[in-house]
């Protein structure tokens, strides 16, 4: 694409090739969401989120969405870790372990919270 905005009076999209129909719909749909939405000089963007009468995001509210009966999750790896039969703290291991999220020396070292000597040190190194 060597240009997207809007011009004065309308679209100004330009498009290196012409655009495939599948595509034309995509463009489309895009103008569609985007035209939905007011910018206004001076006044900063934020957050919302929309799951919570405040909207402002919690873990309660985004836990409540997820544990919903009626929410549609994903097929694949989504359905099978939020299964009410497997215990919370089951779910929130697999999803840690899946997102490389466990509390691993090796994970605690690249974040920085060990340093060499201590990811080198077998388990109660230096302990009696």
């Amino acid at each position: 694409m060597s240009a997207v905005g809007w011009g004065v009076g309308g679209a100004a999209w330009r498009w290196w090739r012409r655009l495939f129909a599948w595509e034309e719909e995509l463009v489309e749909e895009c103008i569609d969401r985007l035209s939905s939405y007011f910018l206004q000089d001076g006044v900063s963007d934020r957050w919302v989120w929309k799951l919570h009468p405040s909207k402002v995001y919690t873990v309660k509210s985004a836990y409540s969405y997820l544990t919903a009966s009626n929410v549609n999750h994903n097929e694949g790896f989504d359905s099978f870790l939020w299964l009410k039969v497997v215990p919370l703290k089951v779910n929130i291991f697999i999803w840690r372990l899946f997102l490389n999220r466990l509390s691993t020396k090796d994970n605690l070292h690249k974040r920085g919270v060990l340093d060499d000597s201590q990811i080198m040190c077998a388990t109660l190194c230096g302990k009696p």
